[in-house]
């Protein structure tokens, strides 16, 4: 297995253990995105290092989504 093939599996696991069902609904656009398209690893990276209570702000419109996030997350 290559080194980035090993990469985006340890990102798909821990974009997919953000904990709550709503939250992964959410982050459902993000999930099934290529992850060898370009942006895509940044937007991730960048929405792993935001604590749960800020995404959940996020989700429901509370707290702006980050530029790298909105081609995949909507509110």
């Amino acid at each position: 297995m290559q080194e980035s093939e090993l990469a985006i599996r340890r990102l798909r696991y821990r974009l997919n253990r953000q904990g709550m069902l709503e939250l992964d609904a959410w982050l459902a656009g993000l999930m099934q995105a290529d992850f060898q398209l370009a942006g895509v690893v940044d937007a991730i990276e960048s929405l792993l290092r935001c604590e749960p209570p800020l995404l959940q702000a996020m989700m429901h419109g509370e707290s702006p989504v980050p530029e790298v996030l909105k081609p995949w997350l909507t509110n």
